[in-house]
């Protein structure tokens, strides 16, 4: 029998099935009604039904009003959807001749079917994935959104509505922001001129180009291989491109650029998007955005907050990195040609590597472990960090610094005058060559083979190393305190300086260059050639074989103390200081090759120390040498006249603080100071010359070293007419002789 809800009644949870059928008559209402497979239901106008479930072989029919959720797996025709109310057509469901009202939703899921409805202002009908409008019409202030996989059938748009559409697009079609100025069919949905279109979830066939402009937003579009998106609007969302993109905005979601894709001249703004191989970008301008890039990217230029990170395989070309934006190549990715402004930042990560960055004022460029910088350009104000990273073939100009430091490591890089090179903490360089630039190196850092010319400065200092340094014209290198330069190479008009506590190692200094050595500094193992300049205020060690032929001056010390024959063979007349030999022999090659220089004798436990006098420097038979022979004493020590014939009877004697050879007819005088021998015994040298050779020592009137060693300082000041200045005795308690010999002052070394 059938169930009626009379006029101003209300019913709730009915369950209606074959034979009952519901009635609802005017101005009655029915609450959470089921309407079972052959039941039926009528609603007359004015009537309400709410929370309406319909299943399979039922039906619902009427002019009545529904709110509420409502479900449909059966048969719905006529109601008005009410505001809020919904109304989802299910597999099999289907909707006929019904209105949707302001705020009202139909939808037709995957298998529901929606005819001829009438959607009003405010209203919405929704076709998902594999549902069906057919017919019908949205009003103005109405929408329908169809969904990819949805379909529509004559379903017609008035002015002042709109369409959400996202099912597949071919052909030309022009968005423009507001409303269309055509009738415009898509997908069986006709949108008359004024209304309005959103690209939701859209595909873009082959060969289809869409053009939007200012304004439109477009959301989750496929644009397939051989399809265009073009124009001035905005994408955001998912976004999957194996066509081509142009001039669109890129914003908030996911962008995946696939093999044959292209974007050019796109702004990205919030969104990621990712380039596949055999994908290409140009032109792009990211910001607060990332492109990761595995294809090719050309001519990006990456804004505050962007970020581009090249992979394997992918390529950056040309990118412009402004403050705040960062490119980062790793794994195999190559960046080309970037420049790097004011704020922005370059990375070479391990396995990546750039080539060629321009790193401007205010830029960075940093090398990491494993990461390779090809070709990098400093310009004023920027800089480049190897931290454990490698560079070859750099360039560091006027006001730009390379900074090199935790296993870093430059190589052949070129700095330019005003540019600087920084090595410590276990950082190297390799060839660079110093132009006008300076390096600075120290604290575990390391270089080989810099080559230093024209107003360069290669500084090292506080535990750094230089190996294998050519200074050239205008070069100069600083050996500072705790800083070891090895195997230098001072060519013409180069200079090398050795401060107080430096060493430098085996320098070789050729014709025209210099060798300064300042108080404290130590010079070891050095050869000096040619017509260069050496001056000594510190200390020269040298063992084994070496050559001082060099305009010598200072007031430091030269030391021969490993074996082997030291040659001093240059101009020596500004030179005050002393020469020592302690094992080995020193020789005396010109005339006045040390200067007023005392020379000093420490016994050596093996071997002998040893002072050739050749015949430049000897003394004329009844002539003094010019050098005082300082504790020439010991059974080692001798004094090898190797141009005064040895003649068999010779003999040498003490007289007052001299020493005086007598060979038959002939006498020659040398100056003793400190401890001396007790004989002096003459013998053949071996080479037709004769051999001074003391014999155990004795005691000895002799000079307090501090009083040689003052009145050497003393020299420096001696008037013009001191040259000859004869030793001056003392008669003093202490039985001290202070020596006055001078000549000129020392030179003056170029600084």
């Amino acid at each position: 029998m059938p169930i009626i809800v009379s006029a101003g009644a209300a019913a709730a949870d009915l369950i209606v099935s074959s034979g009952n059928p519901l009635i609802i008559l005017d101005n009655g209402n029915a609450f959470f009604t089921t309407v079972l497979s052959g039941g039926s239901a009528t609603a007359s106008a004015g009537a309400a039904l709410e929370y309406l479930d319909v299943y399979k072989g039922g039906v619902v029919e009427g002019s009545a009003d529904l709110g509420g959720l409502n479900v449909d797996l059966g048969s719905i025709s006529g109601l008005t959807l009410a505001s809020s109310a919904y109304l989802a057509l299910l597999s099999g469901g289907t909707a006929d001749d019904v209105t949707v009202a302001s705020a009202g939703v139909l939808q037709a899921a995957s298998g529901g079917t929606a005819t001829d409805a009438t959607v009003q202002s405010g209203g919405l009908e929704m076709v998902a994935d594999g549902g069906v409008a057919s017919g019908g019409i949205v009003q103005s202030g109405g929408q329908l959104v169809l969904d990819a996989g949805g379909t529509a059938v004559d379903v017609g748009i008035q002015s002042g509505g709109s369409l959400a559409y996202g099912g597949n697009i071919t052909g030309d079609l022009t968005v423009t922001a507001g409303a269309v100025q055509q009738t415009t069919v898509l997908g069986g949905a006709t949108l008359s001129s004024g209304g309005g279109l959103t690209l939701l979830g859209a595909t873009l066939l082959s060969g289809a180009v869409l053009s939007e402009g200012t304004g439109v937003i477009t959301a989750a579009l496929t644009i397939a291989k051989g399809a265009v998106l073009l124009g001035s609007g905005e994408v955001e969302g998912d976004v999957n491109v194996a066509g081509s993109v142009s001039g669109v905005k890129v914003a908030d979601g996911d962008v995946t650029l696939s093999s044959g894709g292209i974007m050019s001249g796109v702004t990205v703004a919030g969104a990621i998007v990712q380039v596949e191989a055999g994908a290409t970008v140009s032109g792009a301008v990211v910001s607060n955005a990332y492109l990761f890039d595995d294809g090719t990217a050309t001519g990006t230029v990456v804004e505050s907050g962007g970020i581009v990170r090249v992979y394997s395989g992918g390529v950056a070309s040309g990118d412009i990195v402004l403050s705040g934006g960062e490119e980062r190549v790793s794994s195999g990715g190559a960046a080309l040609d970037a420049t790097v402004s004011s704020g922005g930042i370059e990375y070479a990560l391990a396995s990546g590597t750039t080539t060629a960055t321009f790193v401007s004022s205010g830029g960075d460029e940093y090398v990491q472990s494993g990461g390779v910088a090809n070709d990098t350009t400093v310009l004023s104000g920027g800089e480049e960090h190897l931290y454990g990273g490698v560079s070859f073939g750099d360039t560091v100009e006027s006001g730009g610094r390379e900074i090199i430091s935790s296993g870093g490591v430059a190589n052949g890089a070129g700095v330019l005058s005003g540019g600087s090179e920084y090595v410590y903490s276990s950082g190297a360089a390799r060839g660079t060559i110093l132009s006008g630039g300076d390096a600075l190196i120290s604290a575990g850092g390391s270089v080989i083979s810099v080559t230093v010319s024209s107003g360069g400065i290669d500084k090292v200092l506080n535990s750094g190393t230089a190996t294998g340094t050519v200074v050239s014209v205008g070069g100069d290198e600083y050996v500072q305190s705790g800083g070891v330069a090895s195997g230098a190479q001072v060519l013409f008009d180069g200079l090398q300086h050795v401060f107080s506590s430096g060493m430098a190692i085996s320098t070789t200094v050729s014709d025209g260059g210099e060798e300064v050595v300042y108080f404290g500094g130590v010079a070891s193992g050095l050869t000096v050639l040619g017509d260069s300049d050496l001056i000594d205020s510190g200390e020269v060690v040298n063992s084994g074989a070496g050559t001082l032929d060099a305009t010598l001056s200072g007031t430091g010390y030269i030391v021969q103390s490993g074996g082997g024959d030291l040659v001093i063979g240059g101009k020596g007349a500004d030179f005050f200081g002393t020469v020592l030999v302690s094992s080995g022999t020193i020789e005396l090659a010109t005339s006045g090759a040390i200067g007023a220089a005392g020379f000093s004798f420490v016994e050596p436990a093996t071997g002998s120390a040893v002072l050739q006098i050749d015949a430049a420097d000897a003394p004329a038979a009844g002539g003094t040498f010019a050098n005082i022979l300082i504790n020439f004493s010991g059974a080692h020590e001798d004094v090898d006249l190797r141009s005064i014939a040895y003649v068999a009877g010779a003999s040498a004697a003490i007289v007052g603080s001299d020493l005086v050879l007598t060979e038959g007819a002939d006498t020659y005088t040398f100056k003793l100071a400190g401890t001396v021998a007790g004989a002096y015994p003459v013998l053949s040298d071996g080479h037709g010359g004769a051999l001074i050779d003391p014999t155990a020592a004795a005691p000895h009137k002799s000079v307090d070293p501090k009083v040689l060693a003052f009145a050497h300082t003393l020299a420096a000041f001696a008037p013009p007419d001191a040259a000859n200045t004869a030793l001056v005795s003392s008669t003093s308690p202490m039985g001290q002789t202070p020596f006055l010999h001078a000549t000129a002052s020392a030179g003056a070394a170029r600084l």
